[in-house]
């Protein structure tokens, strides 16, 4: 399947997920939330374009995409100024400093950025093991879900993985109600289209398993460690794919016998 083809599908993925977003903001909210995609596909389309013109290249695929992940991701109305500056920085340093190339999901750097400098700016929910699960949300992104692996441009095993990862480590960790994790925040679609992803997990099966297994981990430890925290799904997806790497050298790794 070629690049394009996997970015049309990833649209029609999101597409569930983002209605229900609208559905469940209402209307001030929902169009907000429309304005803010609008602004979110102006500045990939941008920024791309800028850096294609310099370095005399095509745009490449994922634009739009990258755009619709993000603002899927976001749980309500943001800052415009924050989310201009998170949007760049995920677009610059998640895809156009790589000459068009992916190597973590931009979506997923922009967000960091955007958590970890506007704590405030909405971009994730804080105090998340208060809030109320959503299964309406988390189901919506499960037909997205399915056209992917089909199409095998989803990293199931380390989708999988995740939820194991995440009720294993809420029953040891001592979580309340530890099968709702799945349900709460963002953990479904930032599993699905940020750690899943094939630019966010590791290429060989037995590593996805082991990626999908630290991301699930790493949510209900960052969700655990204060009552305060935000939800921990897009650290989450970013810290388990800098390990992508390492994962897939550590399932082939063999000792050298002298």
């Amino acid at each position: 399947m070629d690049l394009r083809s996997e970015d049309t599908l990833r649209l029609v993925a999101l597409t569930p997920p983002f209605a229900i977003r609208l559905y469940q903001d209402g209307m001030e909210a929902g169009t907000q939330r429309l304005l803010a995609l609008a602004l979110a596909v102006g500045l990939s389309y941008g920024w791309a374009a800028l850096f294609a013109r310099v370095a005399r290249r095509p745009l490449g695929p994922g634009l739009t995409h990258y755009a619709m992940t993000f603002v899927v991701l976001v749980p309500g109305p943001v800052a415009w100024i924050a989310a201009v500056l998170a949007l760049s920085f995920g677009a610059v340093f998640g895809r156009e400093v790589f000459g068009g190339r992916t190597v973590l999901p931009p979506a997923a750097i922009g967000l960091a950025f955007a958590i970890f400098s506007f704590p405030e700016g909405g971009f994730e929910v804080s105090g998340i093991l208060a809030t109320e699960p959503n299964p309406i949300f988390a189901i919506s992104c499960l037909p997205g879900a399915a056209i992917l692996i089909w199409r095998d441009a989803l990293s199931w095993e380390s989708a999988g993985g995740a939820v194991i990862g995440t009720m294993t480590a809420g029953i040891l960790m001592e979580a309340s109600a530890p099968w709702t994790q799945p349900a709460l925040g963002a953990f479904a679609a930032g599993v699905i289209f940020l750690a899943a992803a094939p630019e966010g997990a590791p290429g060989r099966k037995g590593a996805r398993w082991l990626h999908g297994l630290l991301v699930g981990a790493l949510i209900v430890l960052i969700r655990l460690a204060n009552p305060d925290q935000p939800d921990g799904v897009v650290f989450a997806a970013l810290l388990a794919g800098l390990f992508a790497p390492l994962l897939d050298r550590a399932v082939t790794w063999r000792p050298r016998h002298a």
